[in-house]
């Protein structure tokens, strides 16, 4: 019985940290702030990042790209 006990609880540790690890790769997948651009919107309904250079290179400094008319909202202090 006590056998059960202790994989119970391991099966809740492994359970419970697979779950936070989830959740935080998904929140690092978050958009920035503001409004996606045309074609980063129409990459990110197929699941996928926009592949434009210019698109990469703003999403490098966690912005959307402003050529192809996104916007970006300043971070509140």
């Amino acid at each position: 019985m006590k056998f059960v006990k202790v994989l119970a609880a391991v099966a809740f540790a492994v359970a419970l940290s697979t779950t936070l690890a989830l959740a935080a790769d998904k929140e690092a997948k978050k958009a920035p702030p503001g409004k996606l651009g045309k074609c980063c919107a129409a990459a990110a309904k197929d699941g996928k990042p926009c592949a434009h250079a210019c698109c990469v290179a703003a999403a490098k400094d966690g912005k959307n790209c402003e050529k192809c008319g996104g916007t970006n909202e300043e971070k509140k202090k």
